[in-house]
């Protein structure tokens, strides 16, 4: 596998971070949440304890299932 020179790999993190702001931007102008009402409300309902990491966790695998995956 070819290495990817420095500069290129800075243009495509630039290019990632451009998309993501852009999705923010569109959810903002159009009032949607980034996180959907229903998985919001399973969150809160699982009584999570106050840790980053297990609060990533569950989040994580609830999108997976409300996305069928």
């Amino acid at each position: 596998m070819a290495k990817m020179s420095v500069a290129n790999r800075k243009r495509i993190a630039e290019m990632k971070a451009a998309v993501r702001r852009g999705r923010m931007l569109q959810a903002k102008r159009t009032g949607e949440r980034a996180i959907p009402d229903g998985i919001l409300r399973k969150l809160a309902a699982l009584n999570l304890p106050p840790n980053k990491w297990v609060y990533d966790t569950c989040l994580a695998a609830l999108e997976r299932e409300a996305n069928g995956a």
